[in-house]
Parts: structure tokens; sequence; C-alpha cells
């Protein structure tokens, strides 16, 4: 050592629980906490030397406490002066895809930290193209790996064999590949089904309001820009979830909402009660992912009706959220999280259901989110439903989606692939009038016709 292991906060004391069982010699330091608590960790657990790390270069000579130090991508950034004063034997970076912008702070900072080995732990190495793939293998390699514009021209058109099998070749030195069939042979099987859902009569109404009330951008001719269409279709994705997510929605006089209504307003979630009646009746343990929410949780009544025992995932409970609903016996047999803040690294493989209650824009972000559950020390069958609205934005998404999908097979295991990357102002358009002639036709036919 020593060895600095850089990871989301809300994964670190998994890390240390993993040190604790796989390599219980180790003295291992979890750096965090507010200032306060950090500088007494400094002068206490970095140094045998009094004031070593208070004496400047004198701290790249000191002998180091610790085998192992623990932190967040942001203490790597705030502390550089003290971290960044140590000579790392090694450094483990887990979900390293946050290194994929090389513009990025924790990238520059954690680049100048003398360091003698490099690991990088991910399940995406590739989330949207081939730069991002560039930029952490620059980071690994910067000898080998500094001419972005060079590595892009090499491999312009990747649709061709030997253009695969070059990249292959290159990357098979830098990119170790583990499987969970590869460690754990008798991993249970995952199913994930795409479940379309009608929009309730409100959705429909607040949809077509949605588009008429922007129809200048809309139209081609309207001359909408790019941030306009990407308003626009983050209102019809809101609404696609729920049409009270608007500040519109009718609420009770003492600010709630009533019950019923509730769950009636939204496709999803009708369907969503009547799932959660069978699994909970079947014993199965359910996790939620959500992206897209209020700034505040909507007042639910006291009782609402089929009320069932969920647990919902927020920054205050962290860990502690994560062990009452894996504990032996927790009465919580659901699990709401947003797709980002719990699809990083923590274990809930005690759930064996999985619902994407609304895809993410990148669908990485899906499979790190329902890969908690379907993870070793899973004993039983994992069913993901991801839920998507027929006729809407979302079924179109889903369809985008797989085109991100393709590079990361091509890179990562044998296969054909095409190039990937944001989405243009045509492709916002295409998405945003799917379904939209299904939608007002159906309004139109349920007129009287002109005589």
């Amino acid at each position: 050592g020593p060895f600095l292991v850089s990871a989301p906060l809300s994964t670190i004391i998994n890390w240390e629980r993993e040190f604790q069982m796989w390599a219980p010699a180790f003295y291992v330091v979890t750096y965090t906490g507010d200032k306060d608590s950090r500088a007494i960790i400094r002068e206490n657990e970095f140094s045998f030397d009094d004031n070593a790390m208070k004496g400047g270069k004198k701290a790249f000579k000191m002998k180091v406490k610790f085998h192992v130090l623990l932190t967040s991508y942001e203490l790597i950034t705030i502390d550089q002066a003290a971290l960044g004063s140590i000579r790392w034997a090694c450094l483990v970076v887990d979900e390293a895809h946050r290194l994929k912008n090389n513009q990025s702070k924790f990238f520059r900072v954690l680049n100048g930290y003398k360091i003698e080995h490099k690991l990088l732990l991910t399940g995406t190495p590739l989330q949207n193209n081939l730069e991002e793939l560039f930029h952490l293998l620059n980071f690994l390699t910067p000898e080998r790996f500094n001419n972005l514009e060079g590595f892009l021209e090499e491999f312009a058109d990747i649709s061709k064999e030997d253009q695969i099998k070059k990249l292959h070749d290159l990357l098979g030195p830098h990119m170790l590949r583990r499987l969970k069939a590869d460690v754990f042979k008798n991993m249970p099987a995952k199913t994930e089904l795409i479940v379309r859902v009608e929009l309730s009569p409100m959705q429909k109404k607040y949809y077509k309001y949605i588009l008429t009330r922007n129809f200048e951008a809309l139209n081609s001719r309207g001359g909408g820009n790019q941030v306009s269409l990407l308003n626009i279709m983050m209102d019809l994705k809101k609404c696609c979830n729920h049409p009270y997510l608007f500040p519109e929605s009718p609420k009770l006089p003492s600010g709630a909402y009533e019950g019923g209504a509730l769950i009636k307003a939204s496709g999803k979630l009708l369907l969503l009660q009547k799932m959660l009646r069978k699994l909970k009746e079947q014993n199965h343990r359910v996790l939620i992912f959500s992206q897209v929410g209020p700034q505040k949780p909507p007042k639910i009544p006291q009782n609402p009706p089929q009320n069932h025992r969920v647990l919902i995932f927020s920054q205050g409970w962290g860990q502690e959220a994560i062990d009452y609903f894996n504990a032996p016996g927790a009465q919580q047999f659901c699990f709401l999280l947003s797709t980002r803040a719990g699809g990083l690294g923590i274990n809930l493989a005690t759930a064996d259901t999985v619902v994407i209650f609304d895809s993410d824009w990148n669908p990485h972000n899906d499979i790190q989110a329902f890969s908690r559950a379907h993870r070793i020390g899973q004993a039983n069958k994992v069913m993901i439903y991801r839920f998507v609205t027929r006729a809407s934005v979302e079924e179109r998404i889903t369809q985008v989606a797989k085109r991100k999908m393709m590079l990361t097979h091509l890179v990562v295991r044998p296969g054909l692939g095409s190039k990937a990357g944001s989405m243009s102002k045509q492709e916002l358009d295409d998405i945003l009038k799917f379904g939209t002639e299904e939608l007002f036709k159906d309004e139109n036919e349920g007129q009287p016709r002109a005589p």
C-alpha cells in the first residue's frame, strides 16, 4: 500500500464490509465527514509521524499508518492538498464511468495525484459513444491514448468486421471483463418484460394540452430549438408518470390528494397497485425505480386505500434504509428508489422483482438499477417489469435507447454496432411527435361529424 479507493458516498459502508470479509488483516480508514472530522482523521490515522500532514513536502516521505483509504469522489477534489501529497501504490475508482468526461474537475484533480497503478471498476465502460471510452483509457494510460481525434478517426466506421477486431485487440490489454456467471455458476436467471401501459383519461387531457400549448415549437416551420424541445419532452414524460406532478393537479382543502383519485389518474399507478397486491400475496419483494418526481413529495392521506408497506430511499437514510430492507423478517416488501441515487453499487438482493416505473434517458442507468437485485447473493429468479406508456414519447425513447446499447455490445463482446451520441434536433422532434396522430384521432372520432 497505501491504496486509495474512491467510490460513491452511498457505497462506502458496503466497501467497509467487503474489506472486513475478504481482507480482515487490512487496516482500512474511512475518510468522510465534515471538515473538522476529516482533520481529526488526518491527524490521528494518516501517519505514525507527529504532524506529518502539516509538513508540506515531508508528507511524501511519511510512514503511512493505513493500508486502505476509503473516500468519496467529492473529497478527492476538496482535500486534494492532503490526499494528493501521498504517493499511492494503487488507485481504485468504483463506478468509474464517472471519469468519462476529461473536462470534469474529478478527472483533472485525480489525474494530478501521484499513483503507481490504476484500477477502474465499472459495469458500463461505454454509456454513449467511443469518446467517453477514450477518456477512460486516457486516464489509465495517457502515454498510450493521447490522441482523441486520431482514435475517433481510426474507428469511424465500426460496423466493419476488421474495425471491430482491431478495436478488440487494442482494448484487450486494458480491459478485463467478468460476468456474474463467470464467478457464480448458479446465478438465477433474470427476465425483462416491457409492459405497455395506456394513458388515463386525465393523462390524455394533459398530454394533448402540452402538445397544443407548444404547437409552434413542435411545428417543423415554427423553429423550435433543442432546449425548448427537451423541456416539452420532460413535461410529456412527467405526464406519462402522473398528471398530479403538475401544479394544476386537484387537491383536497387540506392540501392532500384523495387516495382513490390519485391512483386512477395514472395508468401506471393503477397497474402498479394491481401488481403489488398480487406480488405481496405471492411473497415477492419489490424494488421500484423512478426518476421523475415533484420537488416535494405529495401529501398522501395517512390511510390510503390498499396501503402496502413501502420503504422510500432518501439521502437522509442511505445505508440504514438498505439494511432495514435487507434485514431478516423485514415487514417492508417494497422499496422505492430513484434510478440514479439507488442504482450505484448498493446490494438489494433480498428483492426478486424490479419495476422500472419510468426509463432513464440512458439505458445503462436502468441496467445499473436492476442489477441491485440481480447480483451475487440472489437466490431467486429476478423479474424486471419496464413500464412504457403506449403511443407516447416513452415508447419512442425506448426504441432510440436500443442504439446506445449496440455500441456497448460491440466493445465488450463480439457483435455489430454503430456510432451513438446525443440526440439531434430531428430525433427529438421525431420522439415528441410519436403517437400524437393516434391521440388526436381518438378525440376526433368521439366528436359528431359536421353535416
